[in-house]
This record gives structure tokens, C-alpha cells and sequence, in this order.
């Protein structure tokens, strides 16, 4: 976060809390809001921490439902899975990329012939989104150069495409 000139997320609950609370729009904001939102209703995937009693892991899933029943929060999962393909999406030039940290092997896809996965050991979540620092470790490092590669060859590929029907 401090890379991004953010302040470190909060551990505190009631922070936490009264932070999702605002409606407002903020410019500062990282749209927490909205990915909690999302990620409870079209993935189901709750965020929560290691230790089964801390809060929200010991809450009930409806708290997560933002009010709706929790069949409707089923259908609108089983519309994000079919749209987007579950764990085979079908794509094709797509690298997903993963951090060990925590693990969330039941979120990785699986890959095919035309895209690959990448785990970075000792990373998080989306730390390879951020901008390279001298302070990377150097799994992250080589994750930001692996892939670059793999971006790389598939420019390549799309040039050769290119120039195979005169573009």
C-alpha cells in the first residue's frame, strides 16, 4: 500500500466497519466497498483470516448477502460462472497469476494450452500489480520478468499474425 502512497489496511475491525459504511465517493478511495460487493455477490468469496474464530469467518454467510437471500446471492454466482467460464474459461494468452500467500488454491484457474499460471512464493494477493521496487523480494521480481516474457512472446505472436494476412 505504501508503494502506492496508501496507508497500510487496517487490522481493526470497527475500522474496518466504519470504513465500508461510507457511500460517498471518495478520489483516495481504493473502492474497498465495491470489491467486498462484488466478491460476496458474483464469486462468493469471503475474505476472511486464518484463525477460525475472528471475525468474519465465524459469521454467518448472510452476513456477507448485503440483504439479499442467499438463493439470490447462488443464481448471481452461477451467472458470473457461466459467463466467465468457472476454473476453464476458454481463453486463450492469459497468464494467472497467484501468490502463496494467503493460499487460495480453490480460486486458481486452471490453465491450457494458450495461458500459463504463475505462483510467486512469499507473495500476496496482487502484490505483482504494483509498480517494481528496489524492495521487491526476488520471487517478485522474477514474477514482474516472467511476466513481462510471456507478454512479450505473445506480442511477438500477434505481430507474426499481423504480417501473415498483410496488417
Amino acid at each position: 500500500m505504501h508503494s502506492l502512497g496508501q496507508r497500510c489496511l487496517s487490522f481493526s475491525r470497527a475500522e474496518t466497519v466504519a470504513q465500508l459504511k461510507v457511500t460517498e465517493s471518495r478520489a483516495s478511495s481504493v473502492g474497498d466497498r465495491q470489491w467486498l460487493y462484488q466478491t460476496s455477490m458474483e464469486f462468493r468469496f469471503y475474505v476472511t483470516c486464518e484463525d477460525p474464530s475472528c471475525p468474519p469467518s465465524s459469521c454467518s454467510v448472510s452476513r456477507f448477502s448485503f440483504g439479499l437471500p442467499s438463493s439470490s446471492v447462488a443464481q448471481a454466482v452461477a451467472r458470473t460462472n457461466a459467463y466467465y467460464g468457472s476454473q476453464t474459461p476458454g481463453a486463450t494468452q492469459v497468464l494467472f497469476v497467484n501468490g502463496e500467500q494467503p493460499s487460495e488454491p480453490a480460486l486458481w484457474v486452471a490453465s491450457g494450452p494458450l495461458e500459463s499460471a504463475l505462483l510467486i512464493p512469499g507473495a500476496s494477493h496482487c502484490m505483482d500489480m504494483a509498480p517494481e521496487t528496489p524492495l521487491d523480494s526476488p520471487s517478485l521480481w522474477l514474477g514482474h520478468h516472467v511476466r513481462g516474457q510471456w507478454l512479450q512472446a505473445w506480442l511477438r505472436l500477434a505481430l507474426r499474425s499481423l504480417a501473415r494476412v498483410g496488417g
